[in-house]
């Protein structure tokens, strides 16, 4: 396993237990199979249900899994979900709510950039949702994983925090105050902190997609749908609701969310 993915491995199975009680706080997990949309955000959704209007008995594999939020929505979508996160604790709680919730899935803990555990050519659809790429560290190894999974003209989508969202300082709301240069990727990693973060570009994506022999349907910038994602980590709709205009935060002017949505020929 490449260094740096086994550091951030570490990290999240370390962290396990603040994310089940932070995520069981809003409970939103238990409304996935009701309540799709609470699941997704930058039209990603929509784009699913665009080139795959029916998911029943279709085999999809979410990669990056995380809080399983899509994986459960996308059960609840009538999909056979094959869920694969690098840490193994995530995938317990997973298991759990999986559980409480009469879901049945498969759980493969597996490194993105190796996804060895998969079949080649065994999923129609492919998804990855938000905080997925910001722990990668070799983007192009995981479309090419990716595009072997596939079936023939099957699908990649996925949504991430937009690249121009990247470069600013976060604690700066009532103006633009750049941290980073766009173009400085990564590895980061802040003082005290045992995992490393990349922030990549739009080039970065499009780039590792088309090199994958994927091709690309549909790209779309979104803006900032509730305050929340300036807030926290919560899924709980924010607070300040001055926040999503550009007017006072002038990073609502930017696109919040970066969806794609790919092809294998």
């Amino acid at each position: 396993m490449n260094p740096i993915h086994e550091a951030n491995r570490q990290s999240w199975d370390a962290k396990a237990d603040f994310w089940r009680q932070l995520r069981d706080r809003d409970q939103l997990w238990r409304q996935c199979t009701e309540q799709p949309s609470v699941a997704f955000q930058g039209q990603a959704l929509e784009l699913i249900q665009q080139y795959m209007p029916t998911l029943a008995d279709k085999q999809v594999c979410v990669i990056g899994s995380g809080d399983n939020y899509a994986a459960f929505a996308l059960a609840g979508l009538g999909a056979a979900v094959t869920s694969v996160d690098i840490s193994e604790n995530q995938l317990a709680v997973a298991r759990q709510r999986a559980q409480i919730l009469d879901l049945t899935l498969t759980f493969v803990r597996a490194d993105a950039a190796d996804l060895a555990p998969l079949a080649t050519e065994s999923f129609d659809l492919v998804f990855s949702s938000n905080g997925f790429y910001v722990w990668i560290a070799d983007v192009p190894s995981v479309f090419r994983e990716i595009h072997r999974i596939l079936c023939s003209r099957g699908h990649y989508i996925f949504y991430d925090v937009h690249p121009f969202q990247r470069p600013w300082d976060r604690e700066e709301k009532q103006r633009l105050a750049m941290s980073k240069s766009y173009w400085e990727i990564g590895p980061n990693q802040d003082e005290g902190d045992s995992h490393y973060e990349f922030h990549y570009t739009i080039a970065d994506f499009l780039n590792a997609l088309a090199d994958s022999g994927l091709r690309l349907c549909k790209l779309l910038e979104s803006p900032p749908s509730d305050a929340r994602y300036w807030q926290d980590f919560s899924y709980e709709s924010g607070t300040d609701t001055d926040l999503t205009d550009w007017r006072n935060n002038p990073r609502a002017g930017l696109p919040a969310w970066l969806t794609v949505a790919a092809q294998k020929a």
